[in-house]
């Protein structure tokens, strides 16, 4: 086995890959538990404790990580963090011994699903995830049970009561928004260039969480909790899960830090720890309901998108079929004769399509295809429209493009697919087009029919003057010869 060359940097001095894992767990452990022991308003008692769903949730996302070395550096930032604010080595090693085993158990649970589960990718997910968290959280609890007794004085059940549901909420608050971050963050809630009533409405569901976030604040009492699910529902139809998921995380959060520090008044019971376990179960549960709704509704808007897909597009090629390719060509047709701007359009057709399929068979001949489809999307432009309008026929919307400019893309066109046969030597299968180009006249009708007709005679033209050329409706189109070492030219003959 080799030994690993990876580094990473620091002061000058490079890392080896095994110690950099067990470093970058290490801080960020020891910063998210020193977080929490921060938060902790009763003594002992944390409001809020994100180390070990950070922990985990990183150990399931960055595979890497977990690595011996990362496990050592999260048991080395969970004392770290607890020895540097005054606790006891004994208790600290307890403590951490309990978090690292929820922590290997939700991680052991989380490789047995599949990739798109682990990233909360459907309704399903949802479900795994709380199973996941509630064995995890049961194990953490049956490891730190027992320190209730040394720490407060309590039973053995309570301890596990307590440890379990605050294991459980911190796992789902906070894990969600980890396990579903997408690898590029660059279309999250909104799109770069929507407009700003567009903007406004995707804006309104976060203002509504912060309205009834306020309200929480501002009536208090029990029903605190649940004010802002309606807000958070909303925003579960609104955006993707991620931001979903964080908002979520924030809002539960800042929860449990704003309860017991009296920012949002609870009348609690005399039993300060029973009545926190039930607050924060009642905060984990309200953490759900959003989640399962986003992932609900992401599924659903993936199923539409592959089905207006698959409504728009040739199966084959991929390439806009008929339908969709009329439905924008009108649009691009329109668009040219409002603002006077040059467009032309174009036909393309297989020459001998059929003598391919019958020397070949159909098979090499879908593969042809696909192949001329490749060679014409990588040719033109961003803005040009290409779609399969019928078997081996194909059509393009040059906008901005006067004749002479059509008649040179088309000629490029022509050339790349001679010199491209589908398959390799000795299998190769040469095919050519023929292609018919029609251009806006500012002087005649401008619908979408009569362009593609005039089209349509020139490329009767270009088969009856020998194939693999282009033309317009009263003329040939000149022609450069395409050089191939050891291949004939492209065969002629009678219109197929």
């Amino acid at each position: 086995m080799r030994a690993t060359t990876s580094v990473f940097r620091m002061s000058g001095k490079a890392v080896p890959a095994w110690l950099s894992a067990g470093m970058i767990v290490g801080l960020v452990v020891f910063a998210a538990a020193l977080f929490g022991i921060l938060t902790r308003p009763m003594g002992f008692l944390a409001a809020i404790w994100p180390a070990n769903a950070i922990l985990l949730g990183l150990m399931v996302r960055r595979g890497e990580l977990a690595s011996p070395t990362g496990w050592i550096g999260a048991f080395a930032g969970f004392m770290a963090a607890d020895l540097v604010t005054g606790g006891d080595p004994f208790i600290s090693l307890w403590l951490t011994a309990a978090n690292m085993s929820g922590v290997l158990t939700g991680y052991v649970l989380f490789q047995v699903l599949p990739e798109g589960d682990r990233r909360l990718q459907r309704p399903q997910s949802v479900l795994f995830l709380f199973a996941i968290c509630c064995v995890s959280s049961i194990a953490a609890a049956l490891t730190g049970g027992g320190a209730a007794r040394v720490l407060f004085g309590r039973d053995f059940q309570t301890g596990f009561e307590f440890w379990f549901v605050t294991e459980l909420v911190n796992n789902l608050v906070i894990l969600p928004a980890i396990l579903s971050v997408p690898d590029r963050i660059d279309h999250l809630m909104v799109r770069r260039r929507s407009d700003t009533r567009r903007l406004l409405w995707k804006a309104a569901p976060l203002a509504a969480l912060l309205a009834s976030m306020t309200m929480s604040v501002v009536i208090g009492g029990p029903g605190a909790i649940a004010f802002p699910v309606p807000a958070l529902l909303w925003c579960a139809l609104s955006y993707s899960v991620f931001p979903t998921a964080l908002l979520s995380a924030v809002f539960c959060s800042w929860l449990l830090i704003a309860i017991p520090s009296g920012i949002v008044t609870i009348n609690l019971t005399d039993d300060l720890i029973a009545a926190t376990s039930s607050i924060r179960l009642g905060i984990a549960l309200v953490a759900l309901g959003p989640l399962t709704a986003a992932t609900i509704n992401s599924a659903r808007m993936e199923l539409l998108g592959t089905l207006r897909h698959t409504a728009n597009h040739d199966f084959l090629t991929g390439l806009p079929n008929r339908g969709a390719f009329m439905s924008k060509a009108k649009d691009l047709i329109a668009t040219a004769d409002r603002s006077a701007r040059p467009l032309t359009v174009a036909m393309m057709d297989v020459d001998h399509f059929k003598r391919v399929n019958d020397h070949h068979g159909h098979a090499a001949g879908d593969r042809a295809l696909v192949r001329l489809a490749e060679v014409v999307s990588t040719a033109v432009r961003p803005t040009d429209l290409v779609g399969r309008t019928g078997g081996e026929e194909f059509a393009l919307v040059l906008p901005d493009t006067t004749l002479e400019e059509a008649a040179a893309i088309a000629e490029d066109l022509r050339r790349n697919v001679q010199r491209a046969p589908e398959g390799q030597p000795p299998d190769a299968i040469p095919i050519t087009v023929s292609i018919g180009l029609a251009t806006l006249d500012r002087h005649g009708p401008h619908s979408l029919d009569t362009l593609l007709a005039t089209a349509d005679r020139a490329l009767y033209r270009a088969k009856k003057s020998g194939r693999n050329r282009a033309a317009v409706a009263d003329a040939v189109l000149p022609r450069t010869p395409v050089r191939r070492a050891g291949r004939a030219s492209a065969p002629r003959g009678d219109r197929s």
